[in-house]
């Protein structure tokens, strides 16, 4: 059994609660403009018994990363992040484990157009992967627009094709 579907079967669940409140919130709809954030509770990695996963979700419309006029649209940011139980420092999980929560917490279709972001730098920032999604105006994901800037994200598609080939 992959990953993913390892992950799935342990926190059903807390993923499908974390998708229908990303699902709900994405809409277009007045009352949800602006930056909405969830967040599952932290979890046992899969790989190491050590570290706690949390996964943060949020859903910002396409004008806040844009310069100037923005089409309708939600960006979504997926971000994992570790901590070791015994002391609640930062730890390092593998990209192939962020890579299987996004892959269990996002309807498949959806992960042909995920990327991943390499934009944070730092101790802040070193056990925490980040990813983004663009949903246009009918939720439907979509390639990022030229509007919206998003520097360091690269498609994880291309990333995965360019692991295998080393």
């Amino acid at each position: 059994m992959d990953l993913s579907a390892r992950i799935r079967n342990k926190h059903g669940t807390e993923l499908n609660a974390l998708r229908e409140a990303l699902s709900g919130s994405s809409q277009r709809d007045s009352r949800h403009s602006g930056r909405r954030h969830y967040r599952m509770s932290p979890t046992s990695s899969i790989e190491d018994e050590n570290i706690n996963v949390t996964i943060v979700v949020e859903t910002v419309e396409w004008g806040w990363f844009a310069a100037g006029p923005a089409p309708a649209g939600t960006c979504v940011t997926v971000s994992v992040a570790a901590h070791r139980k015994d002391s609640g420092i930062q730890a390092t999980l593998s990209l192939t484990e962020c890579d299987s929560w996004l892959r269990a917490l996002l309807p498949g279709p959806w992960m042909t157009h995920v990327y991943r972001c390499c934009c944070s730098t730092g101790s802040t920032s070193a056990g925490v992967v980040s990813y983004r999604l663009f949903l246009d105006a009918l939720h439907k994901p979509t390639p990022k627009p030229a509007e919206v800037l998003a520097e360091g994200c690269q498609p994880l598609q291309l990333q995965e094709i360019s692991h295998r080939a080393v």
